[in-house]
């Protein structure tokens, strides 16, 4: 973004630098010519007044001729030939410049700074996420039979698509607090993305006995709107998503539900005849 602000603001410089000095008219000649005139017609003052009063005609009929006959050396453009003369400079600078193979790799450095900056925060997110893994191992092993440690380290192991152990952490979860919506969502959640994200019988039951609990429990209802955005159905989806906006619950990752509706809602008119 910063290099094309520069490119556009050297661009601008350029195009004023060029058209403004041509814009402009001089007449050396005439300028020069009346300096001269003036000068004698000062000095003849000063010795004969006949001789100033001959000389002041003079002057008055060359004035008058010069306002006539305007000299043919005078240097004058006209504003348009200035504005094609800059423009034509300007695109060939530019053209030339896109020309080279320095643009080319200019670009690719920009794409590569963004590819590594993504790498970089996504390794930081996994960072995070295994120390924060190794936290609450450390507290299970303290205390085995905390069921809300069990879950988070469900969601951990979900994060890092170890599915058979999300699974075994939601269930011992499950034990220990019950069949709660969120717990019974989020082992739909698992259910669904062991089978290849196809929803299978078990994982239907299992949704169905969230959603009969608490009809707006955000994993049941996100893992429903995934499911009818890969089935293209993307009115249903976009119907989803806006329940748990509405919902106003603390668990919603409002930013990530926008941007999936944006896309679901630019491939909608993607379709539409």
């Amino acid at each position: 973004m910063l290099f094309w602000f520069v490119l556009i603001l050297f661009s601008l410089c350029t195009f004023v630098l060029l058209c403004v000095p041509m814009t402009k008219f001089i007449d050396w000649q005439k300028n020069h010519r009346q300096q001269t005139n003036i000068a004698l017609y000062q000095a003849q003052q000063s010795a004969d007044t006949e001789l100033s009063q001959e000389m002041a005609q003079r002057l008055l009929q060359d004035e008058q001729y010069n306002a006539t006959h305007r000299p043919l050396s005078a240097v004058r453009f006209r504003p348009i030939f200035s504005f094609c003369l800059a423009l034509l400079v300007l695109a060939t600078a530019l053209t030339y410049y896109f020309s080279l193979p320095r643009y080319q790799q200019v670009q690719q450095g920009l794409q590569a700074n963004k590819a590594q900056q993504a790498e970089l925060m996504q390794s930081n997110s996994q960072q995070k996420n295994d120390r924060h893994l190794i936290n609450v191992q450390n507290r299970l092993r303290q205390n085995p039979n905390d069921g809300e440690n069990w879950y988070q380290l469900g969601q951990l192991y979900l994060f890092n698509n170890e599915f058979a152990n999300a699974l075994e952490s939601f269930q011992r979860a499950k034990r220990l607090l019950g069949d709660k919506p969120y717990i019974l969502g989020a082992i739909a959640t698992v259910l669904y993305y062991q089978a290849g994200q196809k929803m299978t019988e078990q994982t239907e039951q299992v949704l169905q006995q969230a959603l009969a609990q608490d009809p707006l429990d955000t994993a049941s209802l996100s893992l429903l709107a995934s499911e009818a955005f890969l089935n293209a159905d993307y009115a249903q989806a976009l119907t989803i998503w806006q329940q748990i906006l509405d919902s106003g619950r603390s668990t919603v990752e409002r930013r990530s539900i926008i941007q999936s509706m944006q896309m679901a809602e630019g491939l909608q008119r993607a379709r539409q005849p």
